[in-house]
């Protein structure tokens, strides 16, 4: 089913809101310090209805990676394919002196600690 990570999406606000009353609940009745237990009843239902979350959020996160992944692959076919220069954006590589004419470069280009790539 496609539409399934959307319906888990909708679906994980109500479990969460359960499960932040039922913490609520269960920490309202335990017998704490009462600086501690107005803490707690503030901070731990939050950590616990997050977690009944993930598992629903999950599917729909990863549906949209797995597009975003396919679109970057199409977009680096396509550039491959169509044989453009690759120099515009992409980061040097091993061989490339990279930045070796950069004015704004504080480093000293005859310093030894300067890598290779830099100089």
């Amino acid at each position: 089913m496609r539409s399934l990570p959307t319906v888990l999406l909708i679906l994980s606000f109500p479990a969460g809101a359960i499960a932040y009353v039922v913490a609520t609940r269960i920490l309202s009745s335990l017998d704490l310090p009462n600086g501690l237990q107005e803490f707690l009843i503030l901070i731990a239902p939050l950590f616990v209805a997050g977690l009944v979350m993930v598992p629903f959020l999950i599917p729909f996160f990863d549906r949209k990676a797995k597009a975003d992944l396919a679109e970057h692959r199409r977009a680096v076919a396509s550039t491959a394919g169509s044989g453009d220069d690759a120099a515009g954006g992409a980061t040097p590589t091993s061989g490339d002196p990279g930045g070796v004419d950069d004015p704004s470069d504080p480093r000293d280009p005859s310093d030894p600690d300067v890598p290779t790539a830099a100089r």
